[in-house]
């Protein structure tokens, strides 16, 4: 069953297969890309974390990505040392890691299912050195902490 409601904050939003996705996007770099809940269990509302989460999502600045980067990078690296040079040349600036990225969502999963008690969320992207399995960046206060492949990172880990 699909809902559709106005929320004050973010305007419309649906609620479908679980989770609530807003017509509001957020950009990402030179992207604009949909946010999507998934309330805490048992419930359809959005948990006073999840909004500010939410609202970090929206507020993604350069300067948050430029802070960001580092996780990013390191991520990077992992796959470069395997990969080598020629194939994954070093960046010659840690900024230059998000020309590499294509972020397609941003997800915010239940906090309390994982003892999380920070805003974060979760952004999906595509990325140039795992086109197979993509990227997922955790955001905690609006600044990225981690980076691993896409299902291998989650808000606790």
């Amino acid at each position: 069953m699909t809902i559709t409601q106005h929320d004050p904050e973010w305007g419309a939003m649906t609620f479908d297969h679980g989770e609530w996705t807003l017509e509001r996007q957020a950009f990402v770099g030179d992207y604009e890309v949909p946010i999507q809940v998934e309330p805490e269990a048992g419930s359809q509302d959005i948990s006073p974390l999840q909004r500010q989460a939410v609202r970090d999502a929206l507020a993604l600045s350069p300067a948050a990505l430029q802070a960001s980067a580092s996780a990013v990078v390191q991520n990077y690296e992992v796959y470069r040392e395997m990969m080598g040079d020629a194939e994954m040349p070093p960046l010659s600036d840690p900024m230059d890691v998000w020309n590499e990225v294509t972020p397609s969502s941003i997800a915010v999963p239940p906090h309390a299912d994982e003892g999380v008690n920070v805003p974060s969320f979760l952004l999906l992207a595509e990325c140039s050195w795992d086109a197979e399995h993509g990227l997922t960046v955790r955001f905690r206060n609006g600044i990225a902490d981690a980076a691993d492949q896409q299902g291998e990172l989650g808000l606790s880990d």
